[in-house]
């Protein structure tokens, strides 16, 4: 009986050590699997994106038609987005936008009932854009949020269809114009990304620069200056999410 017991406690021994060995092995495959799968992430150099932005962009045309009490051109886009990281520092990316506005007003000679022209004008905006851009990663702030410059060069090709209808003693006559035309805008800022997970990523960026190459750049309505400095802030910044390849 003494050599059974003995015997059992040897073989619970050895078993216990060949368990242990076995969950080492499991853990270290894991670990190391891990390590690999980070590293692939790490090396992967293609990405997707998609962006939001406050920036109200305008277009402006070369002979445009005449807006009357309307306001046309404007457009805050949503951007689809492909990147490619150079190197650990440099990123280019590029991809296609779109944006739109809409307005309409109706008014009269006197503003009364019983004026016998009445005015209803309405127009719509609609354009697509190219960005082509460039971040470079500039430092960390406070030893940990990762601080990066961007410029970008964005192509905007828009059109706005307007219509005008005049009233006469209860008769109506509706004219209906189109305008078209390209526009560069450049764009310079600063921004921050951080990390959602292994493959998602997000970031925050304000442009701190902006600017219509091809039109015009109006103080009061194209950038907002005229407003506090709350709100200039807000109408300059754009966030997203990318996800590598």
């Amino acid at each position: 009986m003494i050599f059974s017991e003995k015997l059992v406690l040897i073989t619970n021994k050895v078993m216990k050590k060949k368990v242990a060995l076995v969950l080492l092995f499991f853990y270290s495959f894991t670990v190391n699997a891990e390590q690999q799968d980070t590293l692939k992430l790490s090396d992967r150099k293609f990405y997707l994106g998609i962006e939001l932005t406050t920036i109200t962009y305008h277009s402006y045309y070369k002979d445009p038609s005449p807006a009357g009490h309307l306001t046309s051109g404007y457009f805050t886009p949503v951007f689809l987005l492909v990147g490619y990281k150079i190197n650990d520092r440099v990123r280019a990316q590029t991809g296609i936008g779109y944006g739109g506005s809409s307005d309409k007003a109706e008014w009269s000679p006197n503003h009364q009932a019983t004026d016998t022209v009445k005015y209803k004008a309405g127009s719509r905006t609609n354009v697509f854009s190219i960005p082509a851009t460039v971040q470079v990663d500039l430092f960390k702030a406070f030893g940990r949020i990762p601080l990066y410059g961007t410029v970008s060069a964005i192509t905007a090709y828009g059109s706005t269809k307007s219509s005008m209808t005049e009233t006469l003693h209860e008769v109506p006559s509706t004219a209906y114009t189109k305008d078209k035309g390209v526009n560069v805008f450049l764009m310079a800022g600063l921004g921050t990304n951080y990390k959602i997970s292994k493959r998602f990523s997000g970031y925050t960026e304000l442009f701190l620069f902006k600017r219509n190459l091809t039109g015009d750049n109006s103080f009061d309505y194209d950038w907002e200056a005229y407003s506090p400095w709350g709100r200039r802030l807000f109408k300059s910044l754009a966030f997203g999410v990318n996800y590598k390849l």
